[in-house]
């Protein structure tokens, strides 16, 4: 007979087979021709912390380079800017390309979605609830860190009251509107968490006497609230013709208190941080009085809560300093201790999650989204030439699309407090309606991934984005990695390059080893050597640098060729985040593009690199002439960000960027022909392009959750100038609903006196069927207007629109 043992394990392996069948129906039915676009987000995952803090961390296929985030408050709806770093094609990430993320104890799934390509690479973070954030660039250049505080602990049972981690930072409940419970009616009643907006607490029939507002502290973590009295007609400031006595001035300093702090109750609930900060801080200017002792201990709460963790252990040092046996002291030496143990560097690489009472059983979960929206757009072209001075109007109209695009992203993980399993099924299929246009599909990603929690190994096996290592590009393949002395990790990749369209799929290896793993100082090195058609394509070494501290990163990555003796690859970038409420961002990226490898010496021909070896090329003569089909492209950023109270955040970026021009390669015979190699012309330099950015940023500006954004940009180089306008505004109509419009301007002057004007307004509507469900439709038109200098006007017309369904699982 069987023992307890061997029946654990048979349940296991059902587990696991069960996603096994799983995984392979969906590869079965996605398996289709190739398609040239793909997923830009590669994976999240959740980092949860013993103190219920948890740290979402998004995956990018690309490098990319982040900048800011919006809103700045407690939110239930998240917008990040980034740029892609590169040469990443606009159409490698799509606009309705969606992830849902796990679930947590303290956060239930969200869903992240890639939006508004007019608006710049952002993308939208939808929570089921209002929580409160902050966003950081990842560990390396291909991850954003979304840091989720703790306000309070969802239950699996929704009606049951949550309270929030004790060992945790300072939490509140979610957001309780004022103006819906009249003061003679409002209770102290224990908020608890719902799966859609805020309701109001439940209105009590009216008590003898007048109820107390909602209850903050006590027994949530926090230390009691102060009561606060209501101002007596002999407190209030009254009109007198001499001076005040001392205890005239002290009962007008308690009833200016009084208010104040009720204020920053209020804003504290509703998790207006910075109001409730301005709040406290009018308190501490008043005379001594009743409230002093408690503003002191609140402001510092409410500063941790809004990020400024340097200034919140200040003040909580000061109420030491001042009230040494004050009716908070304990908590504050409490709270005070925990801050100075926090290390405000990198998370450790495999935190250990809450403890579960059966931590050694497996548990099972599957998440992901399916959407599939219809696209259309139509162009007409009005052109009026002038012959003999006659003139011809003459009308293009053309389809240019047609197609139903359907995205799916399936995960399956199965996990306890050792192992953790996932099965993940990413893929991208378009139906073309086009006569002409074939169906197409692209598998983005079909892998196995596996780690182990105690002995601090992992590997994924299967079609992958790399995640460093020199790998540049998707592979069929296998990367593990084995952790080693706590602050050490030891990876290795292999397999085949999967995105080549031309000529051989390359082959690589990749030995790399990570140090300072959980040190705010670290960083990898690494070796890769890749082969295509039987000789050596790229052969790099490099690695990156990274420092990371409480409103502090830095990045460096290089990557240098040994076969072509050149850099390839190398890129600084970081923030800066002050606790006034200034960031500042900066950005140095110098590349080859494109990256440079053997196969760029096809670049112009139909030849292949072995029909070129077997023509009597040499290795060396390949090297030559792809390092002269390969320019160099310069970009230099930096940007400064201001932000507002809650509502409000202006910023600015200056870039200037440039690529370098190519001489001409290859053989032009007199007939026309061209050699086997074929023949490039030569290229000139772009020269520098600078452009200007200004921007501001508000919420709650025209509708009560609303997010609105206004951009001006300028550009000029050394052939055109140009200048944009853009206005955008996200909003909630009606519960369930949600509207965006966007207003883009741009004008544009050449060298030869040349003009064009485009004007582009683009609508979006959104209506949640269900609570997984969502239909979203968007429609815009393009009035582009062009006046060369050497040839006809003409006026284009392109109207399109789009229309779909999202489920998120």
């Amino acid at each position: 007979m069987p023992g307890p043992e061997s029946i654990m394990c048979l349940k296991t392996y059902q587990k696991v087979q069960k996603q096994l069948v799983l995984f392979c129906q969906l590869l079965l039915l996605y398996a289709l021709p190739g398609y040239a676009s793909a997923e830009i987000i590669d994976d999240i995952y959740l980092k949860t912390y013993p103190n219920g803090e948890v740290d979402a961390v998004i995956k990018f296929s690309v490098p990319i380079q982040y900048s800011r985030y919006f809103p700045l408050r407690k939110s239930a709806d998240l917008s990040i800017y980034f740029n892609v770093l590169g040469s990443v094609a606009r159409d490698e990430w799509q606009n309705y390309e969606s992830h849902r993320s796990p679930a947590s104890e303290v956060v239930r799934g969200f869903t992240v979605t890639t939006r508004d390509l007019s608006t710049g690479p952002k993308i939208e973070v939808q929570f089921s609830h209002p929580v409160e954030f902050t966003v950081s660039a990842g560990k390396n250049d291909q991850s954003i860190l979304i840091h989720i505080k703790p306000g309070v602990v969802q239950q699996k049972n929704d009606e049951k009251t949550a309270g929030a981690i004790a060992s945790g930072s300072p939490g509140v409940g979610p957001a309780i509107p004022a103006a819906t419970i009249p003061p003679a009616q409002a209770v102290a009643v224990a908020p608890t968490m719902t799966s859609g907006p805020v309701k109001p607490a439940a209105i009590l029939p009216p008590a003898p006497a007048q109820a107390a507002p909602a209850q903050l502290g006590g027994a949530d973590g926090l230390p009691l609230f102060p009561a606060i009295e209501k101002s007596s007609p002999e407190n209030v400031s009254t009109q007198t013709t001499g001076p005040l006595s001392v205890a005239e001035q002290s009962k007008r300093a308690d009833s200016q208190a009084a208010e104040l702090m009720a204020k920053g109750r209020d804003a504290v609930l509703t998790g207006a941080m910075f109001t409730a900060i301005d709040a406290f801080n009018n308190v501490l200017k008043l005379p001594p009085n009743k409230y002093s002792a408690a503003a002191q201990v609140w402001i510092g709460i409410a500063r941790e809560k809004s990020g400024q963790l340097a200034k919140a252990k200040l003040e909580y040092e000061l109420y030491l300093k001042l009230y040494p046996d004050g009716q908070d002291t304990a908590w504050v030496k409490g709270r005070l201790a925990k801050l100075n143990s926090i290390q405000y560097a990198v998370p450790p690489a495999m935190p250990q999650p809450v403890a579960a009472k059966q931590s050694a059983e497996f548990h099972t979960a599957e998440y992901g989204s399916l959407s599939m929206y219809y696209y259309h757009g139509a162009t007409q072209t009005d052109t009026v030439a002038t012959v003999g001075g006659v003139q011809t109007p003459s009308t293009l109209s053309l389809t240019d699309q047609s197609a139903l695009i359907t995205n799916v992203s399936m995960t399956a993980r199965s996990y306890n407090n050792e192992y953790d399993n996932r099965l993940v099924f990413q893929d991208f299929n378009a139906k073309s309606f086009l006569p002409g246009q074939g169906n197409q599909n692209r598998l983005n990603a079909a892998y196995y991934d596996f780690k182990s929690r105690v002995d601090n190994y992992s590997a994924r096996i299967g079609r992958q984005s790399a995640m460093g290592g020199g790998v540049l590009g998707r592979f069929d393949g296998i990367a593990a990695g084995y952790g080693f002395m706590q602050n050490w990790r030891f990876n290795i990749a292999t397999g085949q390059l999967s995105d080549i369209t031309l000529d051989s799929k390359p082959t690589f290896l990749s030995l790399g080893v990570d140090f300072g793993v959980n040190s705010a100082l670290g960083g990898s090195a690494y070796v890769i050597n890749q082969k295509a058609g039987g000789i050596t394509d790229r052969k790099a070494a490099g690695g990156y640098l990274r420092y990371f501290e409480q409103g502090k990163t830095a990045m460096a990555m290089l990557d240098y060729d040994m076969q072509f003796k050149a850099l390839n690859i190398f890129t600084l970038q970081g923030t800066l985040n002050y606790d006034s409420g200034t960031d500042y961002n900066y950005l140095l990226d110098r590349r080859r593009s494109p990256v440079l490898d053997i196969r760029n010496a096809i670049n112009g021909t139909t030849s292949t690199v072995s029909t070129l070896l077997q023509n009597g090329w040499t290795t060396n003569d390949l090297v030559t002439l792809a390092n002269s089909r390969t320019a160099i492209s310069n970009l230099a950023m930096v940007g400064v960000t201001q932000r507002f109270k809650e509502k409000w955040q202006a910023g600015t970026d200056v870039i200037v960027s440039n690529t370098s021009g190519l001489p001409a390669s290859g053989t032009l015979n007199p007939d026309g022909t061209t050699g086997l190699e074929g023949f490039v012309a030569a290229t000139p330099s772009t020269g520098n392009t600078w452009t200007i950015n200004g921007r501001l940023s508000g919420s709650d500006v025209i509708t009560q959750r609303d997010m609105t954004m206004g951009t001006l940009s300028y550009t000029k180089s050394p052939f055109l100038s140009g200048k944009s306008l853009l206005l955008y505004n996200h909003s909630y109509p009606r519960e369930l609903w949600t509207f965006d419009s966007t207003l883009r301007l741009y004008w544009q002057t050449d060298n030869t006196g040349g003009k064009i004007s485009t004007t582009s307004p683009v609508f979006k509507l959104g209506y949640r069927l269900r609570n997984s469900l969502t239909m979203e439709g968007e429609g815009g038109i393009d009035w582009t207007k062009t006046n060369p200098a050497i040839s006809p006007p003409s006026n284009m017309t392109r109207k399109y629109f789009s229309i779909g369904l999202r489920w998120d699982i």
